[in-house]
């Protein structure tokens, strides 16, 4: 295990909900890391080297928040929240009315080139105006997104707010907190058909996958529904068959943590009340069918620290395997599982690597796992768990 930090500059907004900095690794073995400059309120860039060095400085994105990026043949893309002042409401947007004097964002998928420069920038949230019914937006909650691709599509998974009219009150709405799902072409920033604008509400979280036949978009949901759930669908325009658990469960008791890619599913890691305690859970996602399979309860995972927000983490891990986490102590606690079974192979090991409630382990090329973390100011950390020793 390693932990560098690197030298940045600026002013790197600390990780957490709204400003994780992220990572891309890149086939080569090198990466691209971006984060959030309060100071200039941009998405800062640079290449890393294979040894998680700083390499180059790139241009960055204009933007306030970047939630996820992924490595693409020619460069990136990366899920990016700005300001959108196409939808301003005086009521709703950067009002003393509404909570942290909110935003009115909207979620753009930005394509880059390897030296960072901007390819195109695909709008997902829609141009109604906050007051309008059907607007949809990103407001001051759920400021979340994931990324996943099938080798030619991208899929942007993102936790959403919608306008819907106000019952028996002409001309008001009320904003609710949801989840939406749309595609875009790797190769053009096209935007494509499929997904949804409206998914699980209220969404937590969310996740998503692709396992080479099938997309996997998993959500923490609290009322519509009131369970964890997976949709899984073999190709953007076909129907989402729907997985539900942890029905009609205190939402606030449960969690979702990593969604890894095998055949004939995804594996998923989550945390659920049992006993009065807080236990890890590892299962799979079959590709068809009503019920996770294979779940196994983690008994290594103990003293797991219960207040909320808490999370699991899983990444693919070397040849096979699976990396976990979770945090006991205020600590991150790593073990490894395998890939095929399940079962505990090494582990449970504390350790002193920093992670957020809010981001995901990052698989590398190698079997690497990966992950970056600001802990605000002018350096941000990269985390690496090596599926090999590391050299000293």
């Amino acid at each position: 295990m390693r932990s560098t930090a690197l030298a940045v500059g600026g002013n790197a907004a600390p990780n957490d909900e709204y400003t994780p900095a992220v990572i891309a690794p890149r086939s080569d073995g090198s990466a691209l890391l971006a984060w959030t400059d309060k100071g200039t309120q941009s998405i800062k860039m640079a290449s890393l080297t294979a040894g998680d060095a700083l390499a180059q400085t790139l241009p960055g994105v204009a933007g306030l928040e970047v939630h996820a990026m992924l490595a693409t043949a020619n460069g990136a893309a990366l899920a990016v929240m700005a300001n959108d002042p196409d939808i301003y409401s005086s009521k709703y947007c950067q009002s003393s009315a509404t909570p942290s004097n909110s935003v009115c964002g909207k979620m753009d998928l930005v394509r880059v080139d390897a030296a960072g420069t901007t390819l195109t920038r695909t709008t997902l949230t829609k141009k109604g105006n906050v007051d309008s019914v059907g607007a949809q937006f990103i407001w001051w909650y759920g400021h979340t997104a994931r990324l996943a691709t099938d080798g030619s599509k991208i899929g942007v998974y993102y936790r959403s707010a919608l306008s819907t009219e106000r019952p028996n009150v002409a001309g008001e709405v009320d904003i609710h907190a949801g989840d939406t799902l749309k595609f875009v072409d790797g190769a053009t920033g096209g935007l494509l058909s499929g997904g949804w604008d409206w998914g699980c509400s209220h969404s937590w979280s969310v996740r998503l996958a692709h396992n080479g036949t099938q997309w996997g978009a998993a959500c923490h949901g609290d009322a519509y529904p009131n369970a964890m759930q997976v949709a899984r669908f073999a190709s953007t325009s076909s129907s989402a068959s729907s997985l539900q658990w942890l029905s009609g469960t205190d939402p606030a008791q449960r969690a979702l943590g990593g969604l890894v890619p095998t055949s004939g599913g995804h594996w998923l890691n989550y945390i659920e009340s049992s006993g009065g305690k807080l236990v890890l859970k590892l299962a799979k996602v079959p590709e068809s069918g009503s019920a996770l399979t294979a779940v196994t309860t983690v008994t290594d995972a103990t003293g797991i620290d219960a207040t909320y927000p808490f999370r699991p983490y899983m990444a693919a891990y070397g040849a096979g395997k699976l990396l976990m986490g979770w945090k006991a102590g205020g600590k991150l606690v790593l073990a490894v599982a395998d890939a095929t079974t399940g079962a505990i192979l090494e582990g449970p090991v504390t350790t002193t690597l920093t992670i957020d409630q809010f981001q995901e382990m990052t698989s590398t090329p190698s079997g690497d796992v990966v992950w970056a973390y600001s802990p605000g100011g002018s350096k941000v950390q990269v985390q690496r768990v090596s599926a090999c020793k590391l050299p000293s």
